[in-house]
């Protein structure tokens, strides 16, 4: 808070804001939001001493000589003033270039008002309308405190040298309190403004680092959770739980990674599993499968969640294809091979814990797959019936024959043989 305060401080005299880098983006954005006020001042010098040269002589001792001369020539100024309004980018340019203007401008009414012998009443009254379009530009506290010097100094020697029969007293004394209220008033407008920007420009960055880190806990959530199981739990349901009729489930263990890993430093095991296990990641989202989770050197995939597939077995059988490949060519783990399991059936799914949650399956074919890939084959594909049932007619399969799974008793299983589809044009299973 009180680095926020410190950034967004005022300079006590100038109001400019200490900090470079917030005046430049106040002055750009102003300068587009000024930009219609400094026109209208341009154009209303322009309009109004044009007409000031045609009206003065009528209503005073001015020739039309002199009104048409100066009239027309500030006239000229204030147009001039208008076309450079493209160039004007910036508050402080339009600032500037109004102030001059208003300054010039009223110079020139004392003068015409002395010339004219009408200084008592009408030029002072001229003046308090120019500091009047002060407001319609919401000119910075500075230059309307630089234009009324300029103005006040060209009041002072009128005042000195003033010969007339009346008293110029009344005129002074109207002259100052404009002065003083146009400045007050312009300085409380610029600070309010300025603070008032400075509050939106603050939300606006806190809600955009607040929008960066929802994208980030979504990015994360989604890594952790399926996605539409993330948006259930981002919609407040709790708790989330599901039965899914079909599905494949697929575990795979790094063979002998235990005792390599026992001769490896803590980095060095980190570095090979992530690298291996990254490039699982990758094959599992190619086929619109789900990671599940890791358990130390092994991989639990499934198919067919959250969002139903109708050829589940055939993408996770091709996912174990690809992975067999992937670790024989991986320079991460040279020398070890993969064990796989696969079986399909149904599956129970949800988010597990409040905490460091996480999304699980279980069911008897979570069992059934775990105990495939532990009575497997180094290299190979171990497959229930039920999973050959499903994809066959895409590969081919060797009868292992029937193997005692622990606490499950005896099935018929089989091997994937590799690179043997039998439909012919198939996606290359070790594509990734």
């Amino acid at each position: 808070m009180r680095e926020m305060i410190e950034r967004g401080a005022l300079h006590p005299f100038t109001l400019r804001f200490r900090d470079a880098e917030l005046e430049g983006l106040l002055q750009e954005e102003e300068g587009v939001n000024g930009l219609g006020g400094y026109r209208i001042i341009t154009a209303a010098t322009a309009v109004m001493w044009a007409l000031a040269a045609i009206l003065l002589p009528f209503g005073s001792d001015i020739s039309f000589a002199l009104s048409g001369t100066v009239g027309g020539s500030m006239a000229l100024v204030g147009a001039m003033s208008f076309a450079a309004s493209n160039w004007t980018t910036t508050m402080n340019h339009q600032h500037a270039v109004a102030s001059v203007l208003t300054s010039a401008n009223g110079l020139v009414i004392l003068l015409l008002a002395e010339a004219g012998d009408f200084v008592e009443g009408y030029a002072v009254g001229a003046i308090m309308l120019l500091f009047l379009f002060g407001f319609v530009s919401r000119t910075r506290f500075v230059f309307a405190a630089a234009r009324t010097l300029v103005i006040a100094f060209g009041l002072g020697i009128v005042v000195a040298v003033y010969d007339g029969e009346g008293s110029l007293l009344i005129d002074v004394f109207f002259f100052a309190a404009a002065a003083v209220a146009s400045l007050v008033g312009l300085r409380l407008l610029e600070r309010d403004r300025r603070r008032v920007w400075y509050q939106r420009l603050v939300i606006e960055e806190q809600s955009a680092a607040i929008e960066v880190e929802r994208a980030e806990s979504d990015r994360l959530l989604r890594n952790v959770l399926p996605e539409a199981i993330s948006k259930r739990l981002k919609r407040g349901e709790h708790p989330i739980a599901d039965d899914f009729p079909n599905t494949s489930v697929l575990f795979a263990d790094i063979v002998g990674f235990t005792p390599t890993s026992a001769t490896l430093g803590a980095g060095e095991v980190v570095t090979m599993l992530s690298g291996l296990f990254s490039m699982f990641d990758d094959l599992v989202a190619d086929r619109e499968l789900e990671k599940i989770k890791t358990i130390g050197d092994a991989y639990m995939a499934v198919g067919g969640l959250p969002e139903p597939l109708a050829d589940h077995a055939v993408r996770v059988v091709d996912l174990a294809l690809a992975m067999l490949e992937c670790t024989r060519s991986s320079e991460h783990l040279p020398g070890l091979s993969l064990r796989i399991g696969v079986h399909s059936g149904p599956v129970a799914g949800g988010v597990i814990g409040t905490r460091k949650f996480a999304y699980d399956v279980w069911g008897n074919t979570v069992n059934i797959a775990a105990r495939l890939e532990t009575t497997g084959v180094p290299g190979r594909i171990h497959v229930s019936e039920d999973t050959k049932i499903l994809t066959e007619g895409v590969f081919r399969f060797e009868p292992r024959g029937a193997v005692e799974l622990r606490g499950l008793g005896m099935m018929s299983t089989y091997f994937v043989l590799e690179q043997a589809r039998t439909r012919a044009g198939a996606r290359d299973p070790l594509s990734a």
